[in-house]
């Protein structure tokens, strides 16, 4: 009977242990498949809750240990296994129970698990019911076949139904059949116990479950590319997006993934992957790829290595980005960051940052080099006249030529505009640049389609190193000066830097901003240079002169500050502040003027000034705030300025006449105006320059020419005046000739209006 009871208790421990081990075998594969040894120690441990049961060891598909767990850490440690077996068997000892069952997932072996129970529990039950037994005989031995059989079924039953519980869980592990407890007593205790085991995995398998499948849910929805690779190199798991990007579908091997990376970047790949493996940390390589349907991409792939405690490196987890539209951008931009895009030179930040480099390799190997400003001249006439788009057409064919004259060392870049730089990295010998510089102005000259009156050409300012600069920046100052004196001589050449043009430029500066504060503070002086009739015999009309007299620099000759102002743009204030003052002193002074027979004032105009938008605007409000009479202005205009577009300088005139303002035409002879285009102007009078009336009556040629000017205005109907008369002799010859209208130092100096009251008591005496 003691027997027969004891295999009854191990039969029964080995239905537990076999539904313990068929729970924690499905448990624990998900554990394997993602080699997660974490969770597979987590699901083992739930077998605590049974007392029999000493240690679990949990093996891999190649036989090596991958998972424990033990109730005495005294216990041997778990030994890795040369074979897995299909079928699960047992082997029981004088005091133990060892059971093994497969892990199996899709009909393939992945482990094995391996369960190291006691037999306390059957001795225990033995011990139990051998007790009973002997009270029973001891009580009534004629009950004994009635209480025996009456025992076994009260305490096997309960059993029975654990078992039933324990194959119906097999089954399905999400079930929540439980097994029921009929007593407080040692089977009821195991009742509690199988329960409990049963709840906890059923709660950590659902939270794997929860996990798994958040994972799967991000890692398809991810937009980048996500796989996951073994120790081998096997892609394991990879998701829609990483299959969208390389066309390619599991199984697959990192071997013929090799295949399709362009042979350029496969060591590098190889040795990141190498590198990932042997120091397990992560990584990041970038490569060409070439899809099936032959597309070249760039990806940029990270490595992310899977390290268990116990096995070292278990494999990589990684993502996949597709980042060739990005590379393709980033190229775009840099090709924008450093090229000009309409000529496909360097930009000026190239430049820049070339020439720095230029300069600091010329002082380490003591060479010369030379960079040159090029700019083209009147390139605004080009707009005007011919539109942007010739405009543009002629920058590239400047850029070509520039690129053709120049050696493949040297560097040309378009700074903007109508600006181009180059770099000579030789300019040892100076004929040879001189030469050079005389070939760049000979070929630039472009003769413009359509406009037979307009050719192209290009001014130069050159710097050289080291003598003109020891620095890039130094460099491209010193070069603008010399272009700025190249255009200053007359523009269509070029002109070497030198420090003597440096401190022209810097006296420039100075008095530009002095000319700023002068136009502001009260310095500039409006004086007036009264104008004899001879025939009358007294002044009848006054010219006004500027002037300007600085506390440092005294006086400063307008043929000094005037250019600068039209240099500048300040000539805009300048003339008005010359036209106010004019009408102050017809206002403010109109006694005294009266009184010497003065009758108006002479302004003279710059061309910008002319032909700016709001001249006309400005003139009548200046007109109405000092209420002068239109006919006590003239305005004087040279040649040079009517001639650069006649058709707009008519018609500005004509306005100016209507208002009933004077026009006369200052410095002629001096210009190249036709009789057919001053014969259009509506004007009043013309004005001899003094170059001509200097020399006579000594010089012969400026007797004719005078005079034939004076005869031309007489047949013409206008009035003459001759400037510049300083003595008698030319004041007699004018006169002879029929010029009764004279200025000049002999009659009048220009003077301030206060002045004016000595010369009428001169005028008087």
């Amino acid at each position: 009977m003691s027997y027969v009871e004891r295999e009854l208790v191990k039969d029964k421990l080995l239905t537990d242990l076999n539904v313990i081990a068929e729970i924690l075998a499905n448990r624990t594969t998900v554990a394997l498949v993602f080699n997660d040894q974490n969770t597979a120690t987590v699901n083992l441990s739930a077998a605590k809750y049974h007392p029999a049961i000493e240690q679990i060891c949990l093996y891999n598909q190649e036989g090596n240990f991958f998972a424990e767990f033990s109730t005495h850490p005294q216990l041997q440690q778990c030994q890795n296994q040369t074979t897995l077996t299909v079928r699960s068997f047992h082997q029981f000892t004088e005091d133990s129970l060892t059971f093994s069952l497969p892990v199996v997932e899709h009909d393939e072996l992945i482990g094995m698990l391996v369960i190291q129970s006691n037999l306390d529990y059957v001795t225990t039950t033995q011990t139990y019911v051998l007790a009973m037994l002997s009270a029973v005989l001891v009580i009534a031995l004629l009950t004994i076949y009635v209480l025996t059989e009456h025992f076994l079924k009260r305490v096997l039953a309960p059993l029975q139904q654990l078992h039933s519980t324990a194959l119906s869980i097999t089954q399905n592990v999400f079930s929540e059949t439980r097994a029921k407890k009929v007593k407080n007593d040692e089977v009821g205790a195991l009742v509690d116990v199988f329960n409990n085991m049963l709840n906890s995995l059923a709660k950590e398998h659902n939270k794997l479950q929860i996990s798994e499948q958040r994972f799967r849910t991000l890692a398809e929805n991810a937009p980048i590319g996500i796989f996951l690779r073994d120790q081998n190199d096997d892609y394991l798991f990879v998701n829609q997006k990483w299959q969208q990007m390389t066309q390619l579908q599991l199984p697959l091997n990192i071997q013929d993934y090799f295949q399709q990376i362009e042979a350029s970047d496969l060591s590098r790949v190889v040795h990141t992957l190498d590198d990932n493996r042997e120091n397990i940390q992560p990584k990041i390589v970038e490569y060409q790829f070439c899809s099936n349907s032959g597309q070249v991409k760039t990806f940029l792939e990270q490595l992310a290595p899977v390290q268990l405690e116990a096995n070292g490196f278990t494999g990589t987890i990684g993502s996949l980005l597709d980042v060739t539209e990005l590379k393709q951008a980033r190229a775009e931009l840099e090709k924008l960051a450093f090229q000009d895009p309409l000529t496909g030179l360097a930009n000026r930040r190239f430049f820049n940052d070339h020439l720095q480099l230029e300069v600091a390799n010329a002082a380490k190997l003591k060479q010369t080099m030379a960079v040159l400003m090029l700019d083209l001249d009147h390139f605004k006439r080009v707009n005007d006249s011919l539109g942007h788009e010739a405009g543009d057409m002629l920058l590239q064919t400047i850029a070509n030529k520039l690129t053709r004259l120049v050696s493949s060392e040297d560097l040309v870049s378009r700074m903007g505009g109508d600006e181009f730089m180059i770099l000579i990295r030789d300019a040892s010998v100076l004929p040879k640049l001189d030469k050079l510089i005389h070939e760049m102005l000979a070929k630039l000259i472009t003769p413009m389609e359509h406009h037979s009156l307009l050719d192209v050409t290009a001014s130069i300012g050159i710097a050289v190193y080291p003598k003109d600069g020891q620095t890039g920046m130094e460099l491209i100052r010193n070069a603008d000066i010399a272009l700025y004196k190249a255009k200053d001589f007359g523009r269509n050449q070029a002109v070497y830097f030198s420090y003597t043009l440096d401190a022209e430029i810097k006296n420039k500066i100075r008095l530009e901003q002095k000319l700023k504060k002068a136009l502001t503070s009260g310095v500039i002086q409006v004086y007036l240079q009264p104008q004899y009739n001879t025939i009358l015999g007294r002044f009848y009309w006054a010219e006004a002169l500027v002037r300007w007299i600085d506390e440092e620099d005294g006086f400063i000759p307008p043929d000094v500050f005037i250019p600068l102002a039209e240099e500048t743009g300040l000539i805009h204030e300048l003339g008005l502040l010359v036209l106010k003052q004019v009408c102050i002193h017809l206002t403010n002074s109109q006694g005294i003027l009266t009184s010497l027979g003065i009758e108006g004032i002479s302004v003279n105009l710059s061309g910008s000034q002319f032909f700016a938008k709001n001249f006309l605007s400005q003139v009548n409000d200046v007109i109405a705030e000092y209420q002068v009479s239109p006919k006590q202005l003239e305005f004087e205009l040279t040649e040079s300025v009517l001639m650069e577009n006649t058709t707009q300088a008519i018609d500005v005139m004509q306005q100016l006449r209507a208002l009933g303002c004077r026009l006369s035409v200052d410095d002629f002879g001096t210009g190249y105006s036709s009789l057919a285009y001053l014969k259009q102007f509506p004007i009043h009078c013309i004005k001899i320059d003094r170059t001509f009336i200097r020399d006579i009556p000594a010089d012969q040629q400026d007797v004719e020419i005078t005079s034939a000017i004076i005869a031309m205005a007489q047949k013409l109907g206008l009035e003459i005046i001759a400037e510049g008369v300083e003595s008698q002799a030319q004041s007699d010859f004018l006169l002879a000739q029929g010029c009764y209208c004279i200025q000049g130092y002999f009659y009048a100096k220009p003077m301030p209006v206060e002045s004016l009251k000595t010369l009428l008591a001169e005028s008087n005496l």
